[in-house]
């Protein structure tokens, strides 16, 4: 009775709330839809669950709910002051059950898929299906289709599409303009390789692009094929492997992306290579060290992971030493191939900056989170301030009142005011302004990391993931021009559909803050299944999630590109029998 009761007053609660905040008014019969069935599925939840799964949801729940309540706050006006109200109750209530809820029916599902016999899908066989199940043919007839789907793509934005950063890397790839690791060398490297290419032979740049264009579509599809390949080998089920093929063909992103010259594309694609690397390394680690290949490929794909963006670094480096602990049995061959990759990392370094004399990247890039903080500072609080801090707080921006160039979700109009000389030669003054500035202010520090972060973790979020448009460089025109070979409709309608704000199911699909709670439900079940070392191969992508949250913008889709080019790995291991 006393079960009944708590039950329906939450489904009240939830009731209220979607009627609240989802704008659905009046005498509505959907409210007594929503009241008895939100009665009825926590019944089932309540029924069915036991006490570990109802802890692991809960925890996923309460956090999703804090989210929420405080970065509506945040997406009002980029404060905090909204957050205390009357509806505030109603609010974490109706966030937690929601989650709750949908959670709870993801772990359903996922062991409801561990249950089913491969013999019960392969009655439904069809030729798509066949096909996945002959590995000699099945990679080869999945490039070609991811291939396929994409090619309209690139026939309607031909050559590609070149964006400002783009037009700098190809500038450093013919010698017009001086080398710089701002953008990592490696993939500039690449770029020069197809663009000269196409100069030299065919005296034309945009067909140098062309082939560049090409070369990423190709290698893109490789990966998509390769992380199939994988999870035929590993048992996962014909049908989960057709949804993701179907996935890495007409999901628009992918298509967009893998013609759009940007070093987050290649970077990206690799990841999944990485997370196949350490699972095989934890999860397979005497099978793993007895073939030389797959130490020689562990190295490469790691090298990849650093040189293809800054970002990489962190993800290979900072998840060795829970490796080493968690394999400490083997820990010597372990700490060998580690020093493997450092070794090569730090001659790397030397290659690029001593020998080719490259310049480094500005370091106002890592710097994103304190200048931003300072600058909010300065603005809200600069009659407050007293004229040594302004004085100080001066010397480190090459203009006055930084505060009038702080953007809350974008730090690149104060980072290019940052004096990074005068920073460079004063470091421990730089540290100590910013922890004085945080004792005084920290209301206004928690706005400011949270305003530019918010949209890697909450899941209205709202910002643009492609560009359709090919740029030039304007003070330098190299003759990069975009001439459509087609006019597609389809290809159309899905580049307005990415972008599209008005269509709440649609817009979900692109979010960056789902991905990330789907994400983080999917390690909430493996850790529900007690399968502890699976944190291991989530380590690298919670790491690069980590810098994207430090990242100038507040919500960039290509930053965040890796968990979906992940994602469909992570959530097919989840459909694995269990003990597998």
């Amino acid at each position: 009775m006393k079960k009944n009761l708590i039950l329906t007053i939450l489904s009240g609660i939830l009731t209220i709330f979607i009627w609240h905040n989802f704008g659905i008014h009046g005498n509505n019969v959907i409210f007594l839809f929503i009241f008895i069935s939100g009665i009825f599925v926590m019944q089932q939840i309540l029924k069915n669950t036991d006490k570990r799964k109802m802890l692991i949801s809960s925890i996923i729940s309460i956090a999703f709910a804090i989210v929420e309540v405080v970065v509506n706050s945040i997406n009002t006006d980029y404060t905090l002051n909204h957050i205390i109200n009357k509806w505030l109750p109603i609010n974490i209530l109706g966030y937690y059950s929601m989650a709750m809820i949908i959670v709870h029916l993801v772990f359903s599902f996922f062991d409801y898929c561990s249950n089913i016999k491969e013999k019960e899908i392969s009655k439904k066989d069809n030729i798509i299906i066949k096909f996945l199940s002959n590995s000699k043919v099945s990679f080869i007839v999945c490039v070609i289709l991811i291939f396929i789907a994409w090619l309209p793509y690139f026939l309607r934005y031909y050559p590609g599409i070149v964006t400002p950063d783009s037009c700098w890397q190809i500038e450093m790839a013919i010698g017009t303009s001086k080398l710089s690791n701002h953008h990592p060398i490696t993939h500039t490297a690449i770029i020069a390789i197809f663009v000269n290419l196409g100069l030299k032979l065919f005296h034309n740049i945009n067909t140098g692009i062309a082939l560049y264009t090409l070369a990423s579509m190709l290698l893109m599809a490789i990966i998509d094929a390769c992380v199939l390949k994988y999870l035929k080998n590993n048992g996962t089920s014909k049908i989960v492997r057709v949804i993701i093929l179907l996935y890495y063909m007409f999901y628009p992103v992918n298509a967009m992306y893998s013609i759009t010259m940007w070093k987050d594309v290649l970077f990206s694609g690799v990841i999944p290579l990485l997370i196949i690397m350490y699972k095989e390394l934890v999860f397979n680690t005497d099978k793993f060290f007895s073939k030389k290949s797959n130490i020689a490929l562990y190295i490469i794909i790691s090298m990849l992971t650093i040189l293809l963006r800054h970002n990489g670094l962190y993800a290979v480096i900072l998840s060795m030493p829970f490796i080493i602990i968690a394999l400490r049995k083997y820990w010597k061959k372990t700490v060998s191939l580690f020093l493997s990759v450092i070794v090569l990392y730090m001659l790397s370094n030397v290659l690029i900056y001593n020998i080719l004399n490259i310049t480094k990247g500005s370091v106002s890039e890592m710097l994103s989170i304190p200048v931003q903080q300072i600058a909010r500072v300065e603005k809200n609080h600069r009659e407050e301030l007293g004229e040594d801090t302004l004085n100080t707080i001066n010397k480190f921006f090459n203009v006055k009142n930084i505060g009038d160039n702080y953007n809350p979700i974008l730090s690149d109009p104060v980072k290019f005011k940052f004096n990074v000389e005068y920073f460079n030669e004063n470091k421990l003054q730089f540290i100590k302004l910013w922890l004085q500035l945080l004792a005084q202010y920290p209301k206004e520090y928690v706005e400011s990391f949270i305003s530019n972060s918010y949209g890697y973790y909450y899941v209205e979020a709202e910002n643009g993931a492609i560009f359709t448009v090919t740029m030039d460089d304007q003070d330098a025109p190299m003759g990069i021009e975009q001439t459509p070979i087609i006019n597609s409709r389809l290809v159309d309608f899905a580049t307005t559909l990415v972008d599209s704000k008005d269509e709440v199911l649609i817009t979900m699909f692109f979010s960056l803050g789902l991905a990330f709670w789907v994400l983080v439900t999917c390690l909430a079940y493996k850790i529900y299944l007690k399968e502890y070392k699976n944190i291991l191969i989530y380590l690298p992508i919670f790491i690069l999630w980590l810098t994207m949250i430090a990242s100038p913008v507040f919500c960039e889709f290509r930053y965040a590109y890796p968990i979906f080019t992940t994602l469909p790995l992570y959530i097919a291991l989840n459909f694995k029998k269990k003990g597998e």
